[in-house]
């Protein structure tokens, strides 16, 4: 059948090479692929049951072809991949990078199988300056007049790049004394160009606990429930290759956090240190917002407010950068109520992935905010059980995550066996 990644199609060599050196002068390219973050698709055993004429090695030091892979989320729903290619060893100063991408709803196949075209033809432009050249070919599989004419029509867009996607699910379990469950579900649209990104979300969960007990003999039934509703919208205009424009518009009712209703609008700009057609691999963005909320509580506020409208302002920085050496993603930003400057928000947080030496990476994810701002928690105290089951927002003057690992491996760099017994 035909290959999902374009008519292009490389076939493989007419016999394997022999597996003596990982870098011998006609043996297979030793190739190290770096997956970043989670790529659908990413399937290295795979792609070494599938390209004859290559090696992959675990260790981006062994390879004399290193292969950077990103992912981004397409306006469709889909996946776009981008694939930079980079020469070490007797290939040094050989530079190449291709995209590819899936459609949504893709399947698992689809997409290794959209990946493994393009790096198939990345890989055949350093195989060619080498003697495995000789022991390769080419084809090209081209469209049939019926195929070609579908091409065209599909180019007509009869949804103007407007993209709808439904979404619901519940969870439930429980044992004798305890039972949980919660139900949510969200529409989206969204319409993804060059120019405009336009996004309407509405949302809608609920969660449910309850308790039975015994207290001085006698049974307790405990019921904590609580609902979040809501609709996000933005629009984002392209002004140039560094600035954007837009507005967000957050509208909300959540039980939690004492809000019977909740209105934020906030006009926005955006400025990227490096060009956007480089968010792939870097960005450095810094952002500015300022807007009004208006908020209807379901109980009286401790600032003995029951409804207010708001001037507010938010600024901050994220940083992504996808390079050989690992990954970084960090951010900091500051949000505050112009009309009560004490009452503000400082928040950082992100994840740095790197590669300490041969083998051993180090990862840590986290998240530290400075809470000064919760002009909507209630007047009245929480009970005790309020408080265990946890039924609404407690004043607080911080909250954190954090998450570190490490990995290590070693041993050897040829074995490119592929064995799926008794696999996970």
């Amino acid at each position: 059948g035909r290959r999902p990644e374009g008519a292009l199609a490389v076939l493989a060599l007419a016999a394997a090479a022999p597996p003596a050196l990982a870098q011998s002068a006609s043996g297979p390219l030793t190739v190290a692929v770096d997956c970043q973050g989670y790529v659908p698709g990413c399937d290295l055993d795979f792609f070494q049951t599938e390209v004859g004429f290559a090696r992959f090695v675990r260790d981006q030091a062994d390879g004399e072809v290193y292969v950077l892979v990103v992912r981004e989320n397409t306006g469709g729903g889909g996946d776009r991949y981008t694939l930079f290619f980079e020469g070490r060893d007797r290939l040094a100063g050989r530079r190449d990078t291709l995209t590819t991408s899936a459609p949504p709803g893709a399947s698992d196949d689809d997409q290794r199988r959209a990946l493994l075209g393009r790096l198939q033809l990345g890989l055949v432009g350093f195989a060619a300056g080498t003697p495995l050249a000789d022991r390769l070919s080419i084809s090209y599989d081209a469209p049939t007049a019926e195929e070609a004419a579908e091409a065209e029509a599909a180019a007509v867009d009869p949804w103007n790049s407007w993209v709808f996607e439904i979404d619901g699910r519940g969870f439930f379990d429980g044992q004798s004394q305890q039972r949980f469950f919660n139900v949510r579900g969200s529409v989206s649209a969204q319409r993804v160009t060059e120019d405009l990104k336009v996004s309407v979300r509405p949302r809608a969960s609920y969660n449910r606990d309850e308790y039975e007990y015994v207290a001085d003999g006698e049974a307790v039934r405990v019921v904590s429930d609580n609902a979040n509703y809501g609709l996000n919208a933005a629009g984002v205009v392209s002004l140039s290759a560094h600035w954007s424009a837009g507005a967000r518009v957050d509208l909300s009712r959540n039980t939690f956090s004492n809000y019977d209703a909740r209105l934020r609008v906030t006009p926005a700009v955006e400025y990227n240190l490096f060009p956007y057609a480089e968010s792939t691999r870097r960005q450095l963005r810094f952002f500015y917002e300022a807007g009004v909320e208006a908020a209807a509580y379901q109980d009286t506020t401790i600032f003995l407010q029951t409804e207010e409208v708001l001037p507010v302002h938010e600024a901050g920085v994220a940083a992504e950068f996808a390079q050989p050496w690992g990954s970084v993603d960090v951010y900091t930003g500051a949000s505050q109520y112009l009309s009560k400057s004490d009452k503000y928000n400082l928040s950082i947080g992100g994840g740095v992935d790197l590669r300490v030496f041969r083998g051993f990476n180090f990862r840590i994810d986290g998240r530290y905010a400075f809470v000064r701002d919760q002009i909507n928690l209630r007047a009245d105290n929480a009970t005790s059980e309020e408080v265990l089951t946890n039924q609404q927002e407690l004043a607080t003057g911080y909250t954190y995550y954090a998450s570190v690992g490490v990995s290590y491996s070693f041993g050897s760099i040829f074995n490119q066996v592929v064995n799926a017994r008794f696999g996970g």
